[in-house]
């Protein structure tokens, strides 16, 4: 009972009743331990009643009723019993559905989440995704998983949110440097660590050059003597470390009919062991093969026509690239996009044709004789060859070859930079006076007129006026009106009064000093003028639009005699363009590539002429006008199609020294410039008429007076033809580039001035104030188009394959010479 009461303190329950049951099965039903039996009775119905909690709570109802019945056997009417068998016949305390699975499944779940919940505080978002959904497999319907769930997700959100900032800034620095004049490397030394591979027998051989017998002295040996000095030497001589471990050289000897009797004698100091090999298998009249594990040493009458089978690691494009650029098919030329099928009506496949191994192989000069063969199999980048000893070494050495030089990617940018400046000056000064009487009012001075100089237009000048028309009397008696002054018209001479005139009394605006003097001073538009083509592009004409020089500053004598006004035109204005475009393209060597980034631009190029309507236009009528005349303008027939955008096609080449490229390629840039109207509007003809109008009422009908009415002309269609005008920046060259370098294609520098200095006469000349009748405009438009071209070589991966750095040491290498200015983060 002790050790039971020990456990029972202790929470060992189970231990407890155990112990309790042990020491009621130990004492005797006698008077003598009657107590004792009965404490020990009463402490196993207690430690029951608490072990059938314990089993409750996991949902254990069959056992915790079981010990619980027990207990009562124990002892009968145990109140602690009783009372927990009628709790557990509650089902909101103890819910019949509780069932062990489900407490363990609890147990799983508070354990998931608690560990999804630390990998997301610890940033682990992807494995606190997958513990959730562990969680979710065991309870479907947990939502602590779920919103643990859209937390992560939230979290990630951030993240990612984060990525796309960094890479959009990333993207945008790119785009920043693109504008960088990279400095070229200074020097032709470059340094190449390409990481190819070798043949099988290349390890072997590097082997054989680095160990360096000291001594090999043999008198009278024979063939079997001498290999086995040689490889007995090598394992003891060998220093060269790889990761194999395996020292030495293993040298297999096969006589076949060699002399037996050959007698090997040689002296030989600091030799290495590929040369005492050669001496030794010279002498005895043999020959050596260094294969991939072992040297092979054979007679030199061994049938040449035997074959063995071999297999090599070749470059995945070994098919494609020809190996090498050697029997490879050339690209086909870029066909019309628009033409139709091939021949058949099968349709032609833009696909290039690849050798097999053996035609590629015949084609770098290897024969295959009967009974011969090679295979490629892509899936391992294995090539297998069955062929003659000496076919053989041939076909190892071209691989060799191949693979020194694959494989490889050139990655093709083409950057096309242009900056345009245009900078305007103009200051100058535009003056009105107005009549002022001289010599008692008999002589009067003024401003002259505008002539063929700057269209003269009060809305150019701040200060105007109104002023009354003359007046005059009429009638009887008479009386003082101001009559409106009448109104030209353009077809049909002076408008009848009333018809469209201002008001009474008024007459249209007019600057004040309304005589010009400085008309001839050239300003805005007529100073400094676009090119035709602009022109045409935003006015239809080829002269443009003209407009004066806005005015900064105006000063005006509206009460002096005579009146006079003042305008002060300038203008400072500097625009700059910039333009750059890189379309960039990756390729394998010695394959044609395009890259196309553009908008499909459609406009007519054919069309059918108007169709007028047919009249007798221009004809005397009687009586008024007839009806709105209709026609048919010029209608598109056909059409054509130009891709507006970026593209650019190249063909790279590498060279054989694996750091040259040779690229032929051409970039182009177009855009759309805008459109030109090469049609004319079409009027109808202007026609006369007469109105008859009686002039006196009462009057016979033949006292009739005829008016004259004129019709001008009116606008029956524009008769629009547009056709679109396009720039065009393009180089279609071949250049040898270094990997990484950059180098210029070509590119336009141009710079056109406009200079202009007008003064009037006279008045200009005058010191110090000549400069207020003086006008100067200076216009500068710069414009640099470069264009330049990089490559760089990259592996299947994406990764360069070197990188080029200035030579250390050199004082005008750049920035990058002068070391490092900070110590590493590393160092202590």
């Amino acid at each position: 009972m002790d050790r039971g009461d020990k456990l029972f303190s202790e929470g060992d329950y189970e231990g407890a009743l155990g112990s309790y049951k042990a020491a009621i099965d130990a004492l005797p039903n006698a008077p003598l331990t009657r107590d004792w039996l009965d404490l020990a009775q009463l402490k196993h119905a207690d430690c029951s009643v608490v072990v059938a909690r314990e089993r409750a709570k996991v949902g254990n109802y069959k056992e915790a009723r079981q010990l619980l019945e027990g207990a009562l056997v124990t002892i009968p009417g145990h109140k602690g019993a009783l009372s927990f068998l009628k709790q557990l016949e509650d089902p909101d305390r103890w819910p019949p559905a509780l069932t062990p699975e489900h407490v363990e499944n609890v147990g799983k779940v508070q354990k998931g989440l608690l560990l999804a919940n630390s990998s997301v505080e610890i940033g682990n978002y992807d494995t606190a995704i997958s513990q959730y959904q562990d969680v979710l497999r065991v309870d479907p319907y947990n939502g602590a998983a779920r919103r643990g769930m859209e937390n992560a997700e939230r979290k990630r959100m951030e993240y990612f949110k984060a990525a796309y900032n960094q890479n959009r800034a990333k993207m945008l620095a790119q785009v920043a440097e693109s504008w960088e004049d990279k400095i070229p490397v200074q020097g032709t030394a470059v340094t190449i660590d390409y990481g190819v591979g070798r043949s099988p027998g290349a390890y072997l051989t590097e082997k054989m050059n680095r160990i360096i017998f000291p001594t090999v002295q043999f008198q009278g040996a024979t063939i079997e003597e001498a290999i086995e000095y040689l490889r007995v030497k090598s394992r003891d001589l060998d220093t060269f470390t790889d990761n194999t471990g395996v020292k030495g050289v293993n040298i297999i000897l096969r006589t076949g009919d060699a002399p037996s009797n050959a007698s090997i004698s040689l002296d030989l100091k600091d030799v290495p062991m590929s040369e005492a090999l050669r001496y030794v298998t010279e002498l005895a009249q043999m020959k050596y093969k260094v294969e991939a594990h072992a040297v092979l040493v054979v007679p030199l009458s061994e049938n040449a026509s035997e074959q063995y089978t071999r297999s090599y690691r070749v470059p995945p494009d070994f098919l494609s690239s020809g190996g090498g650029d050697v029997g490879a098919a050339a690209p086909a030329a870029p066909a019309d996009p628009f033409a139709a099928a091939g021949g058949g009506g099968g349709g032609g496949s833009g696909l290039i044709a690849r050798k097999s191994a053996k035609q590629i192989l015949e084609a770098a000069g290897i024969t295959f004789p009967e009974g011969s063969s090679a295979s490629y199999n892509p899936a391992t980048s294995q090539l297998v060859v069955r062929n003659t000893q000496p076919n053989l070494d041939l076909v190892e050495a071209y691989v060799e070859s191949t693979t020194k030089s694959a494989p490889k990617m050139v990655v093709i940018t083409s950057k096309f930079v242009e900056v345009t400046q245009k900078n305007t000056e103009e200051l100058g000064f535009d003056w009105l006076l107005g009549s002022v009487g001289m010599n008692g009012n008999n002589v009067f001075l003024g401003g002259g007129n505008t002539g063929s100089g700057n269209a003269f237009s009060p809305a150019n000048y701040p200060f105007t006026s109104n002023y009354v028309s003359p007046s005059v009397a009429t009638g009887t008696p008479p009386v003082v009106v101001f009559p409106a002054i009448p109104i030209v018209g353009a077809f049909a001479g002076p408008v009848p009064n009333g018809a469209g005139l201002p008001p009474a009394g008024t007459t249209p605006v007019f600057p004040t000093g309304s005589g010009p003097i400085s008309s001839g001073l050239r300003s805005g538009n007529y100073a400094v003028s676009n090119n035709s083509i602009d022109n045409l592009l935003t006015t239809g004409a080829t002269t443009g639009v003209s407009n004066v020089a806005p005015g900064i500053f105006s000063a005006a004598g509206i009460f002096t005699d005579p009146q006079f006004q003042m305008v002060i035109r300038g203008l400072s204005q500097k625009k700059g363009v910039d333009l750059m475009s890189a379309p960039s393209v990756t390729t394998k060597s010695g394959t044609r590539a395009t890259m196309e980034v553009t908008r499909e631009f459609i406009y007519p190029t054919e069309f059918d002429p108007p169709q007028l309507p047919q009249g007798n236009g221009g004809n005397l009528s009687l009586g008024g006008g007839g009806g709105q005349q209709i026609a048919t303008p010029t209608t598109p027939t056909a059409f054509e199609m130009r891709q507006t955008g970026v593209r650019l096609e190249a063909e790279p080449t590498v060279g054989a020294d694996g750091n040259t490229i040779e690229l032929s390629l051409s970039p182009e840039v177009v855009e759309f410039d805008g459109f030109i109207n090469y049609g004319s509007p079409i009027f109808s003809p202007s026609s006369q008429s007469v109105l008859p109008i009686q002039l006196t009422a009462g009057i016979p009908p033949g006292n009739t007076s005829y008016i004259p009415i004129s019709q001008p002309e009116r606008l029956i269609t524009p008769n629009v033809i547009n056709q679109p005008v396009f720039s065009v920046r393009k180089v279609t060259t071949g250049v040898s580039i270094w990997d990484g370098q950059t180098v210029a294609l070509g590119g336009l520098i141009r710079e056109d001035v406009q200079d202009v200095e007008d003064k009037i006469p006279l008045l200009g000349d005058l010191p110090f104030v000549g400069r207020l009748f003086k006008t100067e405009s200076e216009q500068h438009f710069k414009r640099n188009l470069m264009i330049f071209v990089t490559a760089h070589l990259i592996d299947p991966s994406g990764q360069r394959i070197k990188s080029v750095a200035p030579q250390q040491g050199d004082a005008a290498a750049g920035p990058g010479s002068v070391g490092t200015l900070l110590p590493s983060v590393a160092a202590p």
